[in-house]
């Protein structure tokens, strides 16, 4: 068995406290409980100015605008801003208007000629107006300063009245009126209150002298209101029959006609008077009268007399005194107060109740029954007269939280908390002990009528006793003790049952509805996308089952599958379906909900009902009843489809530079952007007061997707480039799109003719590249055809040292040979010598040994043959020719160095530059060593090389 905390009370706990309750209540409840339109607060913590606001009015273009004690007000739906008059005054007054400028009067003037939005304003010493510019700005001129009224330094404009040809402003003493061009003071009768112009005349009403006309530039009493002497009037009205409705301060009402001045008795006579009447209206709906109070804040009142509407602090005002009433284009009733600003929207088909001090608490059922308003709440059950303003009273035993409120076969049943209650006009009758009844759905069962509920454990059967009164039967057997706070029957008869917390279900039951023989439990995810939060409705007689944002539909086999009736859903944000009569039906966002009606008419009502328990019910043909957090709300099908409000546009407030955002561009037209604003913030806003609105935009040129939702008024672009955009915005309250159009001009490298020069000049670059590209590949055939002809001649200087290096290799070789042979010719003389010196040496020793028997003419001719050929010039000869061959010019070049050179030193010579030793030099020069280094010094002294210079270098190196 589930168990819920708040079941958990003792009765003796429970009793002590609904008795406080009950005492609470009884107090609380001498209040009246009325029904009203929907109320907007706006602060001075919203709006960011002084509390005291002194006058309203509204533009063509619907913005709205405050005089309030730190200057002008401006709001557009989505933001406040405000403007200081140059000398920083309290703002008094504000009047709204629209003129031809002055440079389109005469000849040049048209019927549709463009008007200028003037916001005309006044203060101490000070009057003038606001023009809204090109860029959608304000800028002040100041008519005072140039009239110089010298009247004006000391007074005060508290008002300003407009007539089909002028514009009056005025203190308590002096009026000013201006024709559009020039300003002129009038005479007046002594000190008085506001100009009035009703009926197509102008009244004065002045303190102590009654009430005077203006005709021309002169005032004259008028006829009959001498009685008013003695009051103070504070507002003129046109009423029926030709009839003027005066107000007075402390005096009550008065009707003025032909001269005749008569009391208007109305029930609210003596509070009026006891309140005092600052401001007054009609509104142009139904004629209401609005009385704005010193003390007791607005009263609505029908022509009839009979209080229609009742605002103070305790129903929603922020605070009882009453400076500004002001009717708007959509008949929406605007009030300047002392502490703040407020909006009452008196057209809207939605009247609530919601209170201060509330105390129905959240609302979760209602119900009418026999005349009268039953409402449940989470406080208990609390009963009124239907469309009055009667106290709610508590019934007594239904303190606590009520689920559900039925009337069947004109019984009053009652869902508890605690138990399941039959309400009677004289108290309660308990019906069972089933907790949490949330709902109630009648059966037809053969001939008999039941009633099944849906409760904490289960399920449970009431049918009607003998007294054909509805008593308790019996719980359904098969059913799980779970909370089922949705019954919903299909078209085959089986029972859909929705969870409190998590699950979706599926039962048959038996005629009797006594037992369930068929069960099924749909899981997630097999059989749908979640099991918590699940909701099931019928609707167009077929059954719907919402699972997060999906809805579903069973198929022939209880199979669910996507409805296609939401498969095309174009909401950004998921909603809940409610059913309403006749066709109706409505979608319950967060915040909002849309009304879909049987006519096809569509409208947005800006209501949050209680999340996860949003509760719509038709209380009767005519209203819908919206269960809140705090109190309820009415819808009246009947003048809902009569007040319809036009569909609003956004507007581009504001295109400014991101850069710098003191320098803004014409709202209007297809302005061009300098080529250095690259970057935009575009304000905008849809001027419709009291609603919850998002926007969505997108820059065609840039992207053709739309944003996300956004609650911001403002966007942002950068980088933007040269080129011709156009900037979409909608709201989430319909579907109308308002387009700006506007360029970006280009920098001058972005011209046309930029461009055409920077394509000449791409031409012109590319003939150049081709030209240059011809060049490079003549140069490249040139070089190639050079380092070809380079490679040939490498070639060839290739092949011709090849040649020379086979010349040289043999030239080496062949004097290789030489040296060989001259190297072989010196060895064979120094042999050849060796040789003979040998012999002659063994010839000396023979003929020293033989004497004389060796004849000396023999011995002679051998000794001189021999010493011949040692020296031999033969030998030499060849010497020298070969040492030539391989030492080419040697000799020559020895002899230009030291032309005294001997031959005997030019072999010497050229032993050297052989690099033969001393003792191989010896033999070759047929010397002996000692000779040899003597001649070497010889040498070294004619060449004239030092003792430190090597002689052999030196011959290597000639």
């Amino acid at each position: 068995m589930t168990h819920y905390p708040f079941l958990y009370l003792t009765k003796n706990h429970k009793a002590a406290l609904w008795t406080a309750l009950l005492l609470f209540f009884v107090i609380i409840f001498a209040a009246k409980a009325q029904e009203t339109p929907p109320l907007i607060n706006y602060s001075s913590a919203i709006y960011k100015a002084h509390n005291q606001n002194w006058a309203i009015d509204q533009t063509s273009d619907q913005i709205i605008y405050a005089a309030n004690s730190d200057g002008l007000m401006e709001y557009d739906g989505a933001a406040w801003k405000l403007y200081p008059l140059p000398d920083r005054q309290i703002v008094r007054t504000v009047l709204c208007d629209e003129t031809v400028p002055n440079t389109l009067m005469g000849k040049d003037f048209k019927q549709n000629s463009p008007k200028e939005q003037r916001i005309y304003v006044g203060g101490f010493s000070e009057f003038g107006y606001w023009k809204k510019e090109f860029d959608g700005q304000l800028r002040y001129h100041s008519l005072s300063k140039r009239a110089n009224f010298a009247s004006l330094k000391t007074e005060e404009i508290w008002h300003i009245t407009k007539t089909p040809t002028h514009i009056y402003f005025q203190s308590f003493s002096r009026i000013y009126r201006y024709d559009g061009q020039n300003i002129t003071e009038l005479s007046t009768p002594g000190n008085f209150m506001f100009l009035r112009f009703v009926q197509n005349r102008l009244f004065l009403p002045t303190i102590g002298k009654g009430i005077y006309e203006l005709k021309g530039k002169k005032f004259e009493r008028l006829a009959g209101t001498e009685p008013l002497s003695a009051v103070i009037v504070s507002a003129i009205l046109p009423f029926s029959n030709g009839q003027i409705l005066i107000t007075t301060f402390k005096h009550g009402l008065f009707l003025w006609k032909d001269g005749v001045l008569n009391p208007w008795k109305i029930p609210l006579s003596e509070e009026l008077k006891t309140n005092i009447i600052n401001r007054a209206v009609m509104l142009r709906q139904d004629s209401s009268l609005v009385f704005g109070t010193i003390q007791s804040g607005v009263y609505v009142i029908e022509k009839t007399g009979k209080l229609k509407y009742h605002f103070n602090k305790e129903t929603g005002l922020q605070n009882n005194t009453v400076l500004a009433l002001t009717e708007d284009r959509r008949n929406q009733l605007w009030i300047g107060l002392d502490q703040g600003i407020d909006m009452i929207k008196m057209s809207s088909p939605v009247i609530s109740y919601q209170t201060n001090d509330n105390p129905l608490g959240s609302t979760y059922a209602a119900a009418i029954w026999r005349g009268k308003l039953y409402v449940g709440s989470n406080k208990g059950v609390f009963v009124k007269k239907w469309l009055s303003n009667d106290p709610f009273q508590p019934v007594p035993g239904l303190e606590g939280q009520t689920w559900n409120l039925q009337v069947f076969d004109d019984q009053l049943l009652c869902g508890h908390n605690d138990a399941t209650y039959r309400i009677d006009e004289n108290g309660i009758t308990k019906l069972s002990n089933i907790t949490g009844g949330w709902v109630m759905l009648p059966i037809q069962s053969g001939n008999e009528s039941l009633l099944l509920q849906g409760s904490y454990n289960g399920l449970h059967v009431y049918k009607k006793n003998n007294n054909r009164q509805w008593a308790y039967a019996y719980p359904v057997k098969g059913i799980p003790p779970i909370p089922v706070k949705q019954i919903v029957q299909d078209q085959k008869g089986a029972f859909w049952l929705g969870h409190a917390y998590k699950g979706l279900f599926m039962a048959k039951l038996t005629p009797a509805l006594d037992s369930a023989y068929q069960w099924k439990e749909f899981s997630a995810p097999a059989d749908l996308p979640g099991e918590f939060a699940v909701e099931i409705l019928q609707w167009k007689k077929r059954l719907y089952v919402r699972s997060g944002s999906v809805f579903l539909e069973p198929d022939a086999n209880n199979k669910l599958q996507v409805s296609p009736d939401f498969a095309q859903n174009n909401e950004d944000e998921a909603f809940k379906v409610r059913t309403g009569v006749n066709g109706d039906w409505f979608k319950v966002f967060i915040n909002r909900i849309t009304y879909y009606a049987s006519d096809n008419q569509v409208h947005n009502l800006p209501l949050a009902l209680i999340r996860n328990s949003e509760t719509i019910i038709p209380v009767s043909e005519d209203y819908y009843f919206f269960c809140l957090d705090n109190g309820y709300a009415l819808y009246n099908r009947s003048s809902g489809a009569k007040n319809i409000e036009p569909a609003a546009s956004p507007i581009v407030r504001k295109v400014a530079n991101l850069r710098n955002l003191s320098q803004s561009f014409s709202i209007t037209g297809k302005p061009a952007l300098p080529s250095n604003v690259r970057s935009l913030r575009i304000n905008f806003a849809l001027p419709v007061y009291g609603q919850s609105t998002q926007y969505k935009y997108r820059l065609r040129g840039l992207s053709d997707q739309w944003s996300e939702w956004t609650d911001q008024n403002f966007v942002e672009f950068t980088n933007l480039e040269s080129t011709r955009y156009i900037f979409e915005v909608k709201s989430s309250l319909n579907d109308r799109i308002t387009a700006y159009q506007f360029s970006v001009q280009p920098y001058w490298r972005e011209t046309v003719i930029a461009k055409i020069i920077f394509i000449a000049l791409i031409g012109l670059v590319f003939v150049g590249l081709i030209f240059y590209q011809e060049k490079r590949l003549r140069r490249h055939r040139n070089r190639l055809m050079q380092e070809q002809e380079e490679k040939l001649r490498q070639q060839r200087l290739a092949s011709e040292r090849q040649i020379m290096q086979i010349q040289n290799e043999k030239l080496q070789s062949d004097i290789q040979g030489k040296s060989q042979q001259l190297s072989n010719i010196a060895i064979n003389v120094v042999r050849k010598n060796e040789i003979l010196e040998e012999i002659r040496d063994e010839l000396k020793q023979v003929k020293a040994e033989m004497g004389q028997q060796l004849p000396n003419i023999h011995y002679q001719k051998l000794l001189n043959s021999i010493e011949r050929n040692v020296a031999g010039k033969d030998d030499w000869m060849l010497f020298e020719q070969n040492f030539d061959e391989v030492h080419e010019q040697f000799f020559k070049r020895l002899r230009q160095i030291a032309p005294t050179i001997s031959p005997s030193e030019l072999r010497l010579a050229a032993c050297l530059r052989m690099n033969l030793s001393t003792k191989e030099m010896a033999p070759v020069l047929g010397i002996s060593i000692r000779g040899v280094e003597i001649k070497r010094y010889r040498l070294r002294k004619k060449l004239e090389l030092g003792s430190d210079g090597n002689l052999v270098q030196f011959m290597m190196d000639i």
